[in-house]
């Protein structure tokens, strides 16, 4: 791994493991001395190039909670793919970049991945307000990006969102998730607090339609900045309305301040939260206020609950133990953003027809393609995603799940 120039705004790029180069070195001394490849390879064989990805996150700033674990998991990923032989031969190079958790950094540093270093694909941004900013950049620069985000409104409207994509479920699919919970648990009313940007702005513009499907009232709609330190007046401005429960959508570190804050005024209705809690931080970070809250998330918080019969167990386990294995560290569900991710652009890659890494464009419209017209019931650990070209993002339950923290643990207490 070395350092590039801080003046390149690239953070660092991941070399290639001794097994890949290996492998690589192997496969051009078997090619016969063929000429080398006339497009962004380097002079490498199209044989032997690597596929460049760009990995676009959040690792310094209010998405570095996410951004960290996002890049690690496809750092261990790309490790485990290129030890295996790469992609039909072709190792994978990784090209990772800092947003800054910054929506004009991240469309500078997209512009820099797709135009100076010529990557094939990326992966990122780590938000979905930074994540919706590159919608016009991806179609315009025709780069095939896979956002690590959720909001529905990174891929719409469609004509639009022809080169960007999105792991995890849409809004519409989280709100629906909560809301048959919701219905499961007798709650009739319901009110919705939320952070005022683009992850929290999507479920305030649908949750009235989504409710109304489900026969549950909305009792109030309040709106908090993601670094507030307390939203005390905006929770008693919820209760007056009488609900049953409240749905928190924000991301952490702002999922605890909510939990704090509703302790410290004896707020009753249930807290119910977005994936946006979804990692052991918010636990951490909530301590005993966070106890009796719920999570619309991913079964990988509580991976023990799976039985080797689910289509999620031998994915989840092989994020769970490798992470641990690799970084001491548990695998949440921001790690397994990356993951997901990673396993849909290699996906989409393969169902390409391993397209030749020296036709820049070519590959790069491959992947586009295939990521639309052959992504069907691919099992990840956030969900098991299905794209279509009216809506690149997963519009199924399938795979998600509801949990509660209860004595400082996440447990299942539904999966779809």
């Amino acid at each position: 791994m070395k350092k590039l120039s801080t003046a390149s705004g690239i953070w660092r790029r991941t070399a290639l493991t001794a097994g890949a180069a290996a492998l690589a070195l192997t496969l051009a001394a078997c090619s016969g001395g063929a000429e080398p490849g006339s497009g962004s390879d380097g002079g490498k064989s199209g044989d032997t190039a690597p596929y460049k990805v760009g990995v676009l996150v959040g690792l310094t700033g209010s998405y570095a909670a996410l951004g960290e674990p996002e890049n690690k998991a496809i750092e261990l990923y790309f490790k485990q793919l290129n030890a295996d032989g790469g992609i039909d031969g072709h190792p994978v190079e990784l090209i990772t970049v800092d947003s800054g958790s910054s929506e004009s950094t991240a469309v500078n540093q997209f512009r820099k991945l797709a135009i100076e270093e010529n990557v094939h694909a990326i992966l990122g941004p780590s938000s979905s307000g930074e994540s919706i900013a590159l919608q016009t950049f991806s179609k315009d620069l025709t780069t095939p990006t896979i956002a690590l985000a959720s909001s529905s409104a990174i891929v719409e409207p469609a004509e639009n969102a022809k080169y960007i994509f999105k792991q995890y479920s849409g809004t519409n699919e989280s709100l629906k998730a909560q809301f048959e919970f919701a219905k499961s648990e007798g709650w009739t009313k319901i009110g919705l607090l939320h952070t005022n940007d683009g992850y929290g702005q999507d479920p305030a513009k649908r949750i009235d339609d989504v409710a109304a499907d489900y026969g549950i009232k909305v009792t109030g709609n309040e709106a908090f900045d993601a670094t507030a330190t307390e939203v005390t007046a905006q929770l008693a401005n919820l209760e007056k309305g009488d609900p049953d429960a409240v749905l928190v959508w924000a991301v952490n570190p702002a999922n605890a301040i909510v939990a704090k804050s509703a302790a410290s005024i004896g707020f009753k209705p249930a807290l119910f939260n977005s994936p946006g809690a979804g990692s052991a931080a918010y636990i951490e970070n909530a301590g005993s206020a966070g106890d009796g809250t719920y999570l619309q998330g991913s079964v990988v918080l509580a991976p023990e609950s799976l039985t080797k019969d689910s289509p999620q167990y031998e994915v989840t386990h092989a994020l769970v133990d490798g992470y641990q294995k690799a970084y001491g560290e548990t695998a949440g569900q921001y790690a397994a953003n990356g993951w997901d991710g990673a396993t849909l652009l290699v996906n989409a890659i393969k169902n390409a027809g391993n397209p030749d890494p020296s036709d820049l464009q070519g590959t790069r419209d491959a992947i586009r393609d295939a990521l639309e017209n052959d992504t069907k019931s691919v099992v990840g650990v956030n969900g098991i995603y299905t794209y279509t070209p009216e809506f690149h993002g997963s519009t199924s339950l399938e795979g998600l799940a509801v949990l509660r923290v209860t004595s400082g643990k996440f447990e299942v207490v539904k999966t779809y």
